[in-house]
C-alpha cells in the first residue's frame, strides 16, 4: 500500500473509531471508503463521465484511416475482449469495421427469457408478468435479433459508424467452422485489401472464438503477402498465460475517453424493456450472460493480443 493510501486509512479508521462504529466496523469502513476514494479518483464517479476524457463539440471519429476490420463471434464479444482495441483505432482515425461471424442464438440465455430456466443474473423470468409473454417462447431468430439490437446499440459508443456494422443476415448460422470462418475473413480481406485483420484467440476456450482464431491464423500463414496484418484478441482469463499474449496498450491521450466510451457501450447490454413485437425491445442479454464481464470493462480492465501467429 503506497503512502497516500496507508495515510487514508488511517484517517477513516480514526474517523469510524470516534462515530462509534466500533473497532470491528471500523476497518472495513475504512478500506470500503479508501477503495471507493482510490476509485473515484482513477475512473470518475460511478454514473458520471471520467474527468480527464475528451468529448469535443465536433465528434472525433473520422473514420477516413486504413480499415481495421473486427471478426466478432458473438455480439458482446467485441467490448468484452477488444474494447481498448476498436476504441483506439476508431479515435486515431481509422475506419472500423465489425462483421458478425454468427448469429448468436446459442446463448443459454434464451431459455432463460422463456422462463424454463433461471439465470445467475436475474433469477427466474415470469414473461406474462413481466409483459413479454406474448412473445414466448421466444424463438432463436427472434432471440438473435434481440442480440443484434444490443450489438447495433453498443457500436456508436465505440466509434463504430452504423454502416460499417455487417450483420451477415443471410450467411451467419448459429455456430461456424474453419471452412467458412476462412471463407467470410477471405471475402472482407477482398473487399478492403489493406485492412488490419483481428479476431479471437486460436486457444480460447469458446469453440467460435477459436474457431474464427484458427482461420485467421491459416490465412496469414499460408499466404503472408495476402494477408499480412493480423491480430488476435485474447480473453481476460486467459491472457497472463497464453502464449505471445501482451497487455493492449492506448496511447495516455486516448485512455480516459477510450474507457468511458466502453462504459457507455456497456448500456447497451444492460437494458431492460421488453417490445412489443419480435422486431423490438431490449432484454439485458449480455447482463444475464456476462454480468462479471461488463463489470470488468467498466473497471477498466486489461485486453490482451496476440500480435504474432
Amino acid at each position: 500500500m503506497d503512502e497516500k493510501r496507508a495515510m487514508s486509512r488511517r484517517s477513516v479508521l480514526r474517523t469510524a473509531a470516534a462515530v462509534g462504529l466500533g473497532a470491528n466496523a471500523a476497518p472495513a469502513a475504512a478500506l470500503v471508503a479508501a477503495e471507493t476514494s482510490r476509485k473515484r479518483a482513477q475512473e470518475g464517479p460511478e454514473g458520471g463521465v471520467h474527468p480527464v476524457a475528451s468529448f469535443p463539440p465536433v465528434d472525433p471519429i473520422s473514420a477516413t484511416g486504413r480499415p481495421f476490420i473486427w471478426f466478432e463471434p458473438h455480439q458482446d464479444d467485441g467490448l468484452l475482449w477488444a474494447w481498448k482495441i476498436l476504441t483506439h483505432h476508431a479515435l486515431a482515425g481509422r475506419e472500423v469495421h465489425v462483421v458478425l461471424a454468427t448469429d448468436g442464438s446459442a446463448s443459454r440465455v434464451r431459455r432463460a427469457l422463456n422462463g424454463e430456466v433461471s439465470n445467475k443474473y436475474w433469477g427466474r423470468h415470469y414473461p406474462e408478468r413481466e409483459g413479454y409473454g406474448h412473445l414466448t417462447p421466444m424463438s432463436p431468430n427472434a432471440f438473435a435479433k434481440a442480440r443484434d439490437r444490443e450489438l447495433k446499440a453498443a457500436c456508436g459508443p465505440l466509434g463504430i459508424l452504423p454502416e460499417n456494422l455487417h450483420l451477415e443476415l443471410d450467411w451467419r448460422q448459429p455456430k461456424i467452422d474453419v471452412h467458412r470462418a476462412r471463407e467470410l475473413i477471405t471475402r472482407y480481406a477482398g473487399l478492403y485489401p489493406n485492412a488490419e485483420l483481428c479476431t479471437m484467440w486460436w486457444g480460447d476456450t469458446d469453440p467460435c472464438h477459436s474457431t474464427l482464431g484458427r482461420a485467421l491464423r491459416q490465412l496469414h500463414l499460408a499466404d503472408p503477402v495476402r494477408f499480412p496484418d493480423c491480430r488476435w484478441a485474447v480473453r481476460r482469463k486467459q491472457g497472463p498465460t497464453a502464449p505471445g499474449a501482451v497487455q493492449y496498450q492506448i496511447p495516455p491521450q486516448f485512455a480516459a475517453t477510450a474507457q468511458q466510451m466502453a462504459k457507455n457501450a456497456c448500456l447497451a447490454y444492460s437494458s431492460w424493456a421488453p417490445g412489443e413485437t419480435e422486431d423490438d425491445g431490449m432484454y439485458a442479454i449480455g447482463l444475464h450472460s456476462v454480468g462479471s464481464d461488463l463489470a470488468a470493462v467498466k473497471r477498466g480492465e486489461p485486453n490482451w493480443i496476440v500480435e504474432t501467429a
